[in-house]
């Protein structure tokens, strides 16, 4: 039985260790879409927070976004998983930080 429990944690663990990096590249990936999105409506657009959210896919309803206090721009993160940033650079637009 143990020998039995050890190879289903083998396993889970070895899926797990395959799936995360993936997780993590695509969580960076929404949070990046986000922030780029409210930072382009709300700067570029000239609307507020409030009208820019719902312009997102539902799907990008677990990222939150939050303006950036002295610049321009929003940050949008996942908690603990990711965090991306948007700046607003006339006459460019909005550019996603690195």
């Amino acid at each position: 039985m143990k020998r039995i429990l050890a190879i289903v944690l083998l396993l889970i663990g070895g899926a797990a260790a395959l799936w995360l990096p993936g997780f993590y590249r695509a969580a960076g990936v929404g949070a990046g879409f986000v922030a780029k999105q409210m930072c382009s409506c709300v700067f570029v657009g000239d609307r507020s927070d409030a009208s820019c959210r719902p312009d997102l896919l539902e799907s990008m309803d677990s990222i939150e976004a939050e303006r950036l206090d002295g610049v321009e721009g929003f940050r949008a993160f996942i908690p603990l998983l990711a965090e991306r940033r948007a700046l607003h650079e006339p006459p460019y637009g909005c550019i996603l930080q690195p």
